[in-house]
C-alpha cells in the first residue's frame, strides 16, 4: 500500500509532543496515526468498536487542518 503523509504542518513530530500524522492511501482512504484512548475513554465508546478495529484520539486541529 503507498501512503502519502498529508499531517497538517503545526502537528508533525518535528512540532507537536503529541506527534499524530495523516496519511492518504491510493484506495481512496485515510490512515490515521494517534494516541490510545484512556480507559473512560474507552468504556464511553463500549459496543461500537468492532473485533478488527482500534480507536485513536487526535487534536480535533489536525482534522481541521485537512479542510
Amino acid at each position: 500500500m503507498k501512503l502519502i503523509d498529508i499531517t497538517p504542518a503545526e502537528f508533525v513530530c518535528a512540532t507537536c509532543s503529541a506527534c499524530p500524522a495523516v496519511l492518504e492511501t491510493e484506495n481512496d482512504s485515510y490512515v490515521i496515526i494517534g494516541k490510545k484512548l484512556s480507559a473512560a475513554a474507552l468504556a464511553a465508546v463500549e459496543g461500537r468498536v468492532g473485533a478488527d478495529e482500534f480507536v485513536i484520539e487526535v487534536p480535533k486541529g489536525m482534522i481541521d487542518g485537512l479542510k
